[in-house]
């Protein structure tokens, strides 16, 4: 599937004045917004039923220097659910490339993020304790 807008966010509680934490990191859902596709029913099927789904990955795509299409960045969740699955249809009329779309949010238990040039990688588990 390709995604037409993505939102996910850690944040850290912390006081406004003095930037002192307050509280442990939370994990944002994963948001995402698609076109309806063959997916769809798939996507409304785990919802429904509280369905956990052993990972997904998202991967980013961007052109390299000869000109080829090349997977630079993943993000990988690992033990998913779909929490939230919207259809979405806005007034087209006067929008050209927009269409029949949906919302759908993921809640996780670790998230993964890998550079590919490099192997940069990083993770978060907000069941495990983060070593500094």
């Amino acid at each position: 599937m390709e995604l037409r807008s993505l939102q996910h966010g850690v944040v850290i509680p912390a006081d406004p004045l003095t930037g002192k934490v307050t509280g442990s990191r939370q994990d944002c859902s994963f948001n995402f917004t698609k076109e309806i596709d063959s997916s769809s029913p798939y996507l409304f099927k785990a919802v429904a039923t509280v369905q956990a789904l052993k990972s997904a990955e998202f991967q980013f795509y961007r052109i390299n220097y000869s000109g080829q299409e090349e997977i630079y960045y993943t993000i990988t969740l690992e033990n998913v659910k779909v929490v939230s699955h919207n259809p979405v249809m806005h007034d087209t009329r006067n929008v050209t490339g927009t269409g029949h779309m949906e919302d759908v949010s993921l809640s996780y238990e670790k998230i993964i993020h890998l550079y590919k040039d490099g192997h940069i990688l990083n993770s978060d588990a907000w069941n495990e304790k983060k070593q500094v």
